[in-house]
């Protein structure tokens, strides 16, 4: 993803893109979302020369089940992403933080040295009506309140995610998704102290706990508990934050099919 800004920033760029969660607003609930963004400037962030947030959305033709755009619809929003970085670095000097595409609508973030003048907004991607027509906010945020609250990748969120075609997988091949089964769920630790206390942990939340040592001493642990492939997001977030938080690493969960 090149970089439009005038002044060179003072870090690499780490363009990466990964699911996540948009926090609520006043118009619109948390939901899922797919983000893209520059995670130097991130983890950079605050920074003093940039105190001003200008945020772009606007709204995409076919989306995916997901909320996600269609693979046309997709190419035209990148083709607008290029042509607003652009105007924002020629007339503002801003620099392009990331996008945020959830329920059918993109939200591109910036932050700029100061507030913009007038800005020539490039068309929106095409819909049913015509051109979506772009809707541009700014405000004050020289914490980088917004962009590093959205930006900071978000495990639970990956997690939920990878889950998603795992469920579909499933449900294809018949499976009742809805009936409660033994989910299985692994971990690895390093050390015998962070498995046991994840064990003892799990264990009193009713997973069935087993572990086995590899020959290097790592540990392997699997957690079982019955529950609807419904329920699933939760269960593993819920075991994964169990384990991550005493220094393990969620590996997965698995279920056998249930007709």
């Amino acid at each position: 993803m090149p970089l439009f800004r005038r002044n060179k920033p003072s870090w690499e760029p780490d363009w990466q893109t990964f699911p996540g969660r948009v926090p609520a607003s006043a118009d619109r609930p948390e939901a899922d979302a797919m983000l893209h963004a520059d995670l130097a400037a991130v983890a950079a962030a605050p920074v003093a020369e940039l105190p001003v947030r200008l945020t772009v959305r606007v709204a995409f033709g076919a989306t995916r089940p997901d909320g996600s755009p269609a693979a046309g619809a997709a190419h035209q929003l990148y083709v607008f992403e290029d042509k607003l970085a652009a105007e924002v670095a020629k007339r503002a000097d801003g620099q392009y933080v990331g996008r945020v595409i959830s329920a059918g609508e993109c939200t591109f973030v910036f932050q700029l040295p100061a507030e913009p003048g007038e800005l020539k907004l490039p068309a929106g991607p095409e819909l049913a009506t015509g051109p979506a027509v772009p809707v541009q906010h700014v405000e004050a945020d020289p914490d980088w309140s917004y962009a590093r609250a959205v930006f900071t990748k978000d495990p639970a969120a990956e997690q939920r995610s990878y889950n998603r075609p795992l469920v579909a997988a499933l449900v294809a091949r018949g499976d009742r998704a809805e009936i409660p089964r033994p989910i299985e769920h692994s971990a690895h630790f390093a050390d015998q102290a962070g498995a046991g206390a994840s064990g003892k942990e799990l264990g009193a939340l009713g997973y069935r706990v087993t572990a086995s040592t590899d020959p290097e001493g790592g540990v392997t642990l699997t957690a079982v508990r019955a529950a609807p492939l419904t329920a699933v997001d939760e269960a593993s977030v819920q075991v994964q934050a169990v384990v991550q938080a005493h220094g393990g690493d969620y590996d997965g969960w698995g279920s056998d099919l249930v007709r």
